[in-house]
């Protein structure tokens, strides 16, 4: 009986032995399927990560020559700004000189035009042999 109780003690280390086998395998082969799932997400992450990285970097060149575009465009505006605050500071200088003339000789505007004064309407020009103005374009 002894023999039997062994075998019988043996049969079950035996089938212990193949069941803890069967349940390492199991889990090996989850691990691997668990592995694998990851690395096919991580995957495809990357592969969106990547398109997503190259639709931002166009977008980033077509604002960055917009704003070149924009700032070529300032600068143009700023000048011309610059030029025509300096014209209207010369038109308004122009004015005060021929006010003051004007007050100083106790003539009117009609005689300072008819003199050739030129500087109460810059836009027009005289001509060198009559005292007329001529205009230079319709007002």
């Amino acid at each position: 009986m002894a023999n039997a109780e062994k075998t019988s003690s043996g049969s079950d280390i035996d089938e212990k032995k193949r069941k803890r086998k069967l349940s390492n395998r199991e889990s090996a082969r989850r691990s691997r399927l668990k592995k694998q799932k990851m690395m096919e997400d991580t995957i495809h992450e990357i592969s969106t990560l990547e398109r997503r990285i190259k639709e931002y970097s166009e977008r980033c060149k077509v604002a960055r020559r917009r704003l070149d575009s924009l700032e070529s465009e300032n600068a143009g505006l700023r000048s011309e700004k610059t030029w025509l605050s300096s014209y209207v500071r010369d038109l308004e200088n122009m004015m005060a000189t021929t006010s003051l003339t004007l007050t100083q000789s106790g003539g009117d505007e009609q005689e300072a035009n008819a003199d050739g004064d030129c500087r109460r309407r810059p836009w027009q020009q005289y001509g060198s042999d009559s005292l007329q103005p001529v205009a230079s374009f319709k007002t």
